[in-house]
């Protein structure tokens, strides 16, 4: 880790005041939890103690951390993530779970500012809720970092200077990316289920539209099914019951989270279906050890510990009083595919061990280090010009003009310099390395 700012005068006090503030954060969720459900705490390590008198971690800065299930290994790895993060950075943390309910979320939103809270992480369960949702965080004068999910045609300067980031993998190119290697191993030829997650949900609609593309550039593979799973083995496992029954000579199934695609394992194996391959996305335990045994072919990994804690430091970092770019406020961050048993091996060492997470908090932070900072993973702006290319602009909607300046190409590719210059250590080496594909992140 890299070291925290001194302060040999800091009071026995202090230090006690310190102390509890961490302890607060790890038990604030129970005890806050007027909305969603604040169940399953990641536990939090402890935070610094020693801090000079003008190191911004003394405003411990109370957050929501809002996201809508911990179901699978995907969000607790986001939980615990966001839980060491929020220690490190001495900030009560209050986890909100909605279980994809959007009155719980919303609900979630309006009740922050009467218990303080001065910033949000989260991950909103439908994108089209985003503008009210993120609205009144605006209103209310809560920095808000939110991630994957955002309704079309809104974007962080339409809200407000509270919606201070977005942050998203390019769900297009990942789905396409990991259609692609299941394709191939079919042969380019087969017949093919797609299993859906929640329609609605941007990051699932985007993810449809990389299977379509994948599907376009492999024209002898047959799509004989297409329906939602709702994110969960819960909602795919009858699905994909049932399109199995109709289908039974299938060789080839995507779902469109790990979670789900558990449920396809779980249901070819129990009919020994063993030509049939299945590719998912996100990188969970379970996925993994399905494809060291065989049974999975491979997952897109954009590891949810990793923008957990990323998300986490960008509201500590507006609360401290980083400013970011227009290119900033909306970033693409890099995730890539899985493929091989020994690569799923590293991974679940990397991720999922007991071990502390494989990432330098302070050192995301531009506030605690300004000229050093590294983002821990590849990052780039998000284009809203070219983000949004399925859904019609609503009537009379006109892009900021920030984003249609002449300059704007200049300053992204600047932005888009900047941050491969900030990205000096790599916590998924070792895992890339085992990667057929080559493990670089998918972006386009």
């Amino acid at each position: 880790m890299s070291p925290t700012l001194p302060n040999p005068a800091l009071s026995r006090r202090a230090l006690l005041r310190s102390a509890m503030a961490v302890g607060i954060g790890a038990t604030m969720a129970p005890i806050l939890a007027s909305c969603g459900t604040a169940n399953r705490e990641a536990a939090a390590p402890a935070g610094p103690t020693d801090l000079a008198p003008n190191d911004p971690r003394t405003a411990r800065y109370p957050i929501i951390d809002s996201f809508y299930t911990l179901d699978n290994d995907y969000f607790q790895g986001w939980a615990k993530g966001s839980a060491a993060a929020a220690a490190m950075f001495l900030m009560p943390r209050d986890q909100q779970v909605d279980n994809s309910n959007v009155d719980t979320l919303k609900s979630v939103f309006e009740s922050a500012p009467t218990k303080g809270i001065r910033g949000i992480s989260t991950l909103p369960n439908t994108a089209a809720a985003t503008p009210e949702i993120i609205g009144s965080a605006q209103r209310n004068k809560i920095y808000v970092s939110s991630n994957w999910s955002n309704a079309p045609w809104s974007t962080p300067f339409d809200i407000g200077d509270y919606f201070y980031s977005y942050q998203a993998a390019n769900d297009v190119a990942g789905a396409r990316a990991v259609c692609n290697v299941l394709f191939e191993a079919m042969g380019g030829s087969g017949k093919f289920i797609h299993i859906e997650g929640i329609r609605g949900n941007s990051a699932s609609d985007n993810r449809t539209a990389g299977v379509d593309q994948a599907l376009a550039d492999h024209p002898g593979v047959q799509m004989v099914a297409r329906q939602a799973g709702e994110f969960s083995r819960g909602g795919t496992q009858p699905v994909i019951e049932s399109l199995l029954t109709a289908n039974p000579d299938v060789t080839g199934i995507m779902c469109q989270n790990d979670d789900s695609a558990i449920a396809a394992v779980n249901a070819v194996e129990s009919r020994g279906m063993t030509n049939v391959k299945i590719v998912g996305i996100d990188a969970i335990g379970e996925f993994l050890d399905a494809m060291k045994r065989g049974s999975a072919l491979a997952s897109w990994a954009h590891h949810g510990a990793w923008i957990g804690a990323y998300s986490t430091v960008r509201v500590f970092d507006a609360l401290a009083g980083v400013k970011l770019s227009a290119p900033e406020r909306m970033m693409y961050f890099g995730g890539f595919i899985v493929d091989t048993p020994e690569a799923a091996q590293a991974y679940q060492d990397l991720m999922y061990s007991d071990k502390p997470l494989p990432f330098d908090y302070e050192r995301m932070s531009r506030a605690l280090h300004p000229n050093d900072w590294d983002p821990q993973n590849s990052m780039r702006p998000i284009d809203p010009s070219t983000y949004w290319p399925r859904d019609p602009k609503p009537a009379g909607y006109t892009l900021q003009a920030i984003y249609t300046d002449p300059g704007w190409a200049a300053q992204v590719e600047q932005v888009t310099e900047q941050y491969k210059q900030a990205f000096r250590s790599d916590p998924f080496a070792p895992v890339r390395q085992k990667c057929q594909s080559g493990g670089s992140d998918v972006f386009a």
